[in-house]
């Protein structure tokens, strides 16, 4: 009897021992309160509100954010690189390199090499490491160089790239409302400096979405920026209560700004193409993407070139300002459409007020860009292009960064 109540005890006080090893684990990862250190390791935010326009600030919509700019450095416009659309300027502001080096040329797109076609929304394409291997974005050479990131949705961190991937990420969920992405990162964030980020990103779509849906100057994007607004407001208030926000560093950008296009600008350009046998439209929109067969490139681009409104180039003859024409994933064709106009393969069924893909210097393509926070000096900038933001975030980092097409002007500018 003694011998079974030994064994007895003996068990128990394993079990008990090895319950609060466990709790105590989970508690350090996930902590029930703040975590406030005497001495926080500093952070780099990047911010992208998609589709969010500088002039968005006039609003009276958005507290938040112009006390953000009124307190550091903020730019005329950020220059969109071409394609003004969504994926290639994310990955073209993580990696400072122009679409048609990072390779992600569009939100659509064939790759002859490995015979697939990219979409959004594609799981196997956006988990498949080819379509984001010809560039390395920031995350990985943070992790690489001992440091830490997190990432609340940004495009390319859903696979490994390099055979890296950031500590914190989640598959992009576009139904996540904008408070529930700023408290998941918050959450992230509430950790010792060992284990919590140095660089992190927070991605809000709501501005962009709703642009689209309703018009760039619509009840409903006054709304959605609001919406967005109160979320940084709430993830300032956070990082304070976490005991960040004197050692945070927001970069606060947008990937393109939004177009109003009248429901009669749309250009059917299947309309001139019909006797041409094997034309396939890769893009439609605002700028297209056009491959062909065996059909001859010149005699496409005659037909092409009769429809008003739009203009269209021989893949190795885009105008040297875009950047864009060696990669590839671009089509042997590529036109461009005046800003208002969309270019499209049939009439559509439904149109949308709200477009982007226009020429990167219209001024409406220009995407937001503020600089605030930790050692941000107070700074009115001119307009630049959006792959000057990762030279300037490797050295807030003070990380080594690849070799890019950005300029490094920023730091000088707006760090004290």
């Amino acid at each position: 009897m003694l011998q079974k109540s030994y064994h007895l005890k003996h068990l128990l006080s394993v079990t008990f021992a090895l319950i609060f090893l466990t709790l105590t684990s989970c508690s350090s990862d996930k902590p029930e309160g703040p975590i406030h250190q005497s001495d926080p390791k500093p952070l780099t935010v990047l911010i992208s509100i998609d589709g969010f326009k500088p002039e968005y600030l006039q609003r009276n919509a958005s507290p938040n954010l112009n006390q953000l700019a009124e307190n550091g450095a903020i730019a005329k416009g950020l220059i969109s690189s071409f394609p003004s659309v969504t994926f290639p300027n994310h990955y073209s502001i993580v990696t400072g390199l122009y679409p048609d080096h990072h390779g992600i040329v569009n939100n659509t797109m064939y790759d002859p090499h490995i015979n697939e076609v990219f979409k959004l929304s594609s799981r196997d394409a956006v988990t498949n490491p080819a379509w984001w291997s010809d560039a390395k974005p920031i995350w990985v050479s943070v992790i690489e160089q001992d440091k830490k990131a997190s990432t609340l949705f940004w495009p390319g961190t859903e696979t490994k790239i390099n055979q890296i991937q950031p500590n914190d990420w989640l598959n992009y969920d576009h139904n996540m409302s904008s408070t529930a992405r700023v408290d998941q990162l918050l959450t992230w964030l509430n950790r010792p400096n060992s284990s919590r980020a140095d660089f992190a990103t927070l991605y809000f779509s709501e501005v962009d979405s709703a642009g689209h849906s309703f018009g760039p100057n619509s009840k409903e994007v006054n709304q959605a920026v609001s919406n967005v607004d109160i979320a940084i407001g709430r993830f300032v208030t956070g990082l304070k209560n976490i005991g960040l926000d004197q050692k945070t560093t927001f970069i606060i950008v947008a990937d393109h700004g939004m177009s109003e296009v009248p429901k009669e600008n749309w250009l059917e350009v299947s309309t001139v193409l019909k006797d041409i046998p094997g034309v396939k439209y890769e893009w439609t929109g605002p700028v297209a993407g056009i491959n062909l067969a065996d059909q001859d490139v010149a005699q496409t681009l005659q037909s092409l070139n009769k429809i008003k409104h739009m203009e269209c180039w021989k893949k190795s003859e885009i105008p040297a300002k875009y950047h864009f024409g060696t990669h590839r994933r671009v089509p042997k064709i590529v036109c461009l459409a005046e800003n208002h106009y969309v270019i499209t393969d049939k009439k559509p069924l439904i149109t949308y007020p709200g477009h982007h893909g226009f020429d990167p210097q219209v001024q409406e393509m220009h995407g937001l860009f503020i600089a605030s926070g930790y050692k941000i000096k107070k700074a009115q900038l001119d307009y630049f292009e959006n792959v000057d933001v990762y030279p300037l975030m490797a050295q807030l980092l003070n990380i080594k960064p690849e070799k890019n097409d950005g300029s490094d002007h920023l730091f000088n500018k707006i760090v004290k």
